[in-house]
């Protein structure tokens, strides 16, 4: 399989199966597609946000606060591989979509 068809593949797949068990979820709880799928896209998407991100400095001060001497290491910005942003891109989309799907109906 060629890389860039895999990558599509995978954030297909990023997208496919939170609407498969929001599905599932919707029946059961008869509510809307929709609502489940926002949730769980969400907390997709806090879990794709990169580690070096603005997150690491609370952690660092925390630490900080825990121990004096401690020296967080020298932020190193690395920039993501194309596979992770647009996995994180799709999510994102599908994301907005049915946030704006939700506030229209």
């Amino acid at each position: 399989m060629k890389p860039i068809r895999r990558i599509l593949y995978q954030s297909a797949l990023y997208v496919a199966i939170p609407l498969i068990a929001s599905l599932l979820i919707g029946y059961l709880a008869k509510c809307s597609l929709l609502i489940p799928a926002s949730i769980i896209y969400g907390v997709l998407l806090v879990f794709m946000i990169p580690s070096d991100s603005f997150l690491s400095s609370s952690v660092d001060y925390q630490t900080k606060s825990m121990n004096p001497t401690f020296r967080p290491p020298p932020l190193k910005r690395r920039i993501e591989g194309a596979p992770e942003t647009i996995n994180f891109l799709f999510v994102l989309t599908a994301l907005v979509l049915c946030l704006l799907l939700l506030l229209a109906g």
